[in-house]
């Protein structure tokens, strides 16, 4: 080891253990002072907490249905903004589409048209039971297994039945809840929105939401897409769920735009008048709108840095006035500028330090207080966000402590020790 480097590294140890000395003398006010770090190391942590415990319940969902799936829609997948004209005016996706894909895309395996019914308008009922707004779709048997659509019992429909547009329906885990918790619901009757449907099917019921609200998947109703357009002809907005062949995902996507774009004339110098989305698009869409959370939650954090790094220079100015005569001393038996210099940023970086180590313990603290309350609730402190609450606090330190340092270091020995 270098001697240079050990010199400097035993210096560094020394001034440390003088700046914890002088902030536990002064408990007090070294608390207050980095109460503004505290603040804001706990904002930073917090949030990005819940926020990143939001993103895994999401992307557990969305990967749920399949890695290897495309979705296409008529209208982008999360609206972040008021839709301009253009995409008010895109015309819907047609089952022939969803043919043309399968006939036409080497790299597809499978492709599952669907039509939904709006949810606003539905009712479920069955013996008595009611349940308001289930998602009544119209789908072909290919859905089991596009979307890996678990059953808890019965079956799915087969492709007869739905030629045959037979009125069957595989009803979700809520659903089932919903009308017949107290007996079977597979061979039951239930009545969807005027229509009597026979139950040959449940689903497994699906991960629960970040708060622990139910899961959309498990208020769904699938009816044969047969069955459905008999009773709701006027409905032609498709949703095409697409199985891409193994390793074939990127390619997939390819062949499906240049279909699309042919078969719906979109010029050459326009963009998709259509969306294709997979669970990676689609959560990296969903991590651009998070991001505006983090900005939002970087600024209000920043006050509370700003506000703690106002304290702490005041409290290290005040600090260097006290010990002018302890300065003066330092400098006269052999202290440089530099070392009284590093003597204050260290205390600063400390106090700063030791308000942002605070501030992790206690939010680590209020999520496991939070979690014994609210068992559901997925709390996860990614690592970036401990780094950013620490390194932002030391930083607060190193920068509003430069100052007073500065100050110290150019006090006159002979005037400092003048000083009482």
């Amino acid at each position: 080891m270098r001697p240079t480097f050990l010199r400097r590294l035993i210096t560094l140890k020394e001034n440390a253990a003088m700046a914890w000395e002088t902030l536990w003398v002064n408990k007090i006010r070294s608390f207050l002072t980095l109460l503004g770090v505290f603040i804001g190391v706990v904002i930073v942590t917090a949030v990005a907490s819940v926020l990143n415990g939001f993103r895994d319940s999401v992307v557990d969902q969305v990967q749920a249905f399949g890695t290897n799936n495309l979705y296409i829609t008529r209208y982008p997948f999360a609206n972040r903004g008021r839709s301009d004209r253009s995409l008010r005016a895109r015309k819907p996706l047609a089952l022939e589409d969803g043919w043309a894909i399968r006939d036409h895309c080497p790299s597809v395996e499978l492709v599952a048209p669907c039509l939904a019914y709006p949810p606003w308008l539905t009712a479920a009922r069955a013996r008595g039971e009611a349940m308001e707004g289930p998602a009544l779709r119209g789908v072909f048997p290919e859905v089991e297994r596009v979307l890996c659509a678990p059953l808890r019992e019965g079956r799915f429909f087969t492709a007869v039945e739905n030629q045959h547009r037979l009125d069957v329906a595989v009803i979700g885990h809520q659903v089932a809840e919903a009308l017949f918790s107290n007996r079977a619901a597979v061979g039951q009757e239930i009545e969807v929105s005027g229509n009597r449907l026979r139950v040959i099917g449940v689903l497994e019921k699906y991960k629960e939401g970040i708060v622990g609200e139910a899961n959309h998947e498990d208020s769904v109703i699938m009816i044969p897409y047969g069955a459905f357009t008999k009773h709701y002809p006027w409905a032609d907005d498709h949703f095409i769920a697409v199985q891409a062949r193994p390793g074939k995902l990127a390619s997939a996507a390819e062949e499906i735009t240049e279909i699309l774009r042919r078969r719906r004339k979109v010029k050459w110098d326009e963009e998709n008048d259509f969306e294709i989305g997979t669970a990676s698009s689609i959560i990296a869409t969903f991590d651009q709108i998070l991001f505006g959370a983090m900005a939002v939650m970087f600024i209000l954090s920043s006050v509370a840095f700003m506000v703690g790094g106002v304290g702490v220079m005041n409290i290290m100015l005040a600090s260097v006035k006290e010990r002018t005569g302890e300065i003066g001393m330092r400098k006269a038996i052999g202290a440089r500028r530099r070392d009284i210099a590093w003597q204050f940023l260290v205390e600063a970086m400390m106090l700063t330090g030791t308000g942002g180590l605070l501030g992790m313990l206690f939010t680590d603290f209020l999520g496991a207080a939070v979690r014994l309350a609210w068992a559901e609730l997925p709390l996860s402190t990614p690592w970036w966000a401990r780094l950013a609450g620490f390194s932002g606090s030391v930083s607060v330190g190193l920068i509003f402590g430069i100052w007073p340092a500065v100050k110290a270091a150019r006090l006159d020995p002979i005037a400092a020790l003048r000083y009482e």
